[in-house]
């Protein structure tokens, strides 16, 4: 054997190898841990728009918190922009469905209005709403003092007993709450709103009394929320300001 060819195969010294080990150590970039539900909510994000994707704010929200966990985006840098496109589309969405039941509570209403006017005449000359209660079912709204307790008892048995309003009109306040979730840089941190104040919040009968369905419309569902998260300051935080 040649002095070359022999030189080709000779072991390196120990420092060398311990040296050559550290470099590859310092330069493995750490693979993050993330559950099979984070996995499972980013491999949807990436599908093409074709495919149902299925996602909620819920998800979302965890993808972001997980990502905020990282040093470093490395690997993930498509996810912000995609999270973001995906909640624009989504509001967008849940602002044409929104719209749509209002149109069809609008006319159920209209009905159940005339329906009492005949069978309870003495109790539809007066001044009132209704909204949502915590438990979902529909409840009557009125001015101090307008109701008696059995008047009230009685327009809420009627309300929730009018054809499709009941069911119809707690799906659009959760429908709400979810775009309340999803518009973060228009709502997070300024107004809450779910279910257990839904009903502090805003009050349908004003809304379809004044024809409100549009969001830009005085006493709309949003301009309410806003009003009411400006009067009382145990549901909003200060700077709160939206916009239709």
């Amino acid at each position: 054997m040649n002095v070359s060819a022999a030189a080709s195969f000779q072991v390196p010294y120990p420092q060398t190898v311990k040296a050559n080990t550290e470099k590859s150590q310092l330069e493995k970039v750490d693979i993050p841990v993330m559950d099979d539900r984070i996995r499972l909510t980013i491999e949807k994000l990436r599908a093409p728009r074709s495919e149902p994707r299925n996602l909620s704010s819920e998800k979302l929200n965890e993808v972001e918190d997980f990502l905020n966990t990282l040093e470093s985006l490395n690997g993930f840098y498509d996810l912000p922009p995609q999270i973001k496109s995906f909640r624009y589309s989504m509001i967008r969405h849940h602002e044409f469905q929104a719209n749509l039941m209002l149109k069809k509570m609008e006319g159920i209403y209209s009905d159940f209005k005339k329906d009492l006017q005949n069978k309870w005449s003495g109790l539809a000359h007066n001044v009132m709403g209704f909204t949502v209660a915590e438990d979902g079912q529909l409840k009557v709204t009125s001015p101090p003092d307008t109701l008696t307790a059995r008047d009230e008892e009685i327009l809420n048995t009627l309300l929730n007993e009018a054809k499709g309003l009941q069911p119809l009109t707690l799906k659009h306040a959760k429908t709400v709450i979810e775009l309340i979730q999803l518009d973060k840089p228009q709502f997070e941190g300024k107004v809450k709103l779910d279910l257990s104040n839904f009903h502090n919040m805003i009050d349908y009968g004003l809304l379809l009394n004044k024809g409100a369905l549009d969001l830009g419309s005085s006493d709309s569902w949003l301009d309410q929320l806003h009003k009411k998260a400006e009067k009382d300051p145990s549901e909003r935080k200060q700077g709160l300001h939206i916009e239709a």
